[in-house]
């Protein structure tokens, strides 16, 4: 059985681990194998090339050498992310406890085993439809830190957008479905589909919109000031093993992406 988050059991992250605050990282599950913390935007999975900001491999690592005890007593001999997540993603993050563990879950991943759900926020767009797939395949960018439609040199990708919600404000709450990701899939194949996620510049996603454009009678301080900061896309939900209970891992969006779907009238 999976052990279920409490607002006790959490991992914490002094700084300059992951950056220069500090961070109490819940945990959603954990088994023999593996543990799943909520990665906040900001902070990488591991270390990758594009990527300047920390990451939890090396945080986790460090602190598991120098015998901390809430990671002692998790009985773990080594710590490794099974999946790369973007540090502009919040989600769920699975680290696996040992080498084999690992090795076993990477297959799992890389054989398309898993499965993935992401939320998203884009601007909405009249006449699309409500449910789209994507199967450009991408390339590494030769200058950019970003994926590129390339049907000649990409790799196969495909994701699956469902819009689950849509407002009046002009704003829509997407799910994109997966099975297998590479890094900036979600991102790239929403751009794709000419609905990028809010705040994503990089894939010339819309900008954020203020207090005052979602609440119009509004007047107070800062009504003028960007109503949300970063990207819109959260990992919402990983199935380590399809249909297995015990492998499925929930994560709430965090509380600043509630707050702007609230805003939106695009909480369901």
């Amino acid at each position: 059985m999976s052990e279920k988050p409490n607002k006790k059991n959490a991992i914490g992250f002094p700084p300059p681990l992951l950056g220069e605050a500090p961070f109490r990282l819940p945990v959603l599950a954990e088994t023999a194998d593996w543990l799943a913390l909520e990665k906040p935007a900001g902070v990488g999975t591991r270390a990758y090339p594009w990527d300047t900001e920390p990451d939890m491999d090396a945080a986790l690592n460090t602190q598991l050498q120098a015998g901390k005890p809430e990671l002692l007593r998790r009985e773990a001999t080594f710590f490794g992310s099974v999946y790369y997540l973007d540090p502009a993603i919040s989600g769920v993050s699975v680290f696996a406890k040992n080498r084999d563990a690992l090795t076993d879950l990477r297959n799992r991943f890389g054989s398309g085993e898993c499965r993935f759900r992401f939320q998203l926020v884009t601007a909405a767009q009249p006449g699309i439809e409500p449910s789209l797939h994507a199967d450009a395949p991408l390339l590494l960018h030769n200058v950019k830190p970003k994926m590129i439609p390339s049907t000649a040199k990409g790799k196969k990708a495909f994701t699956d957008f469902k819009r689950i919600a849509e407002s009046s404000k002009g704003w829509a709450l997407w799910e994109a479905t997966t099975d297998f990701f590479r890094p900036h899939q979600v991102r790239a194949h929403a751009a794709v589909l000419e609905i990028p996620v809010l705040g994503d510049a990089l894939y010339d996603g819309p900008e954020a919109p203020t207090q005052r454009e979602l609440h119009p009678k509004k007047q107070r301080a800062g009504v003028n000031l960007p109503s949300f900061q970063g990207i819109a896309l959260h990992l919402a939900e990983v199935q380590l093993i399809p249909g297995d209970a015990d492998a499925t891992i929930l994560c709430q969006p965090p509380k600043h992406l509630r707050l702007l779907l609230r805003r939106m009238g695009l909480d369901t």
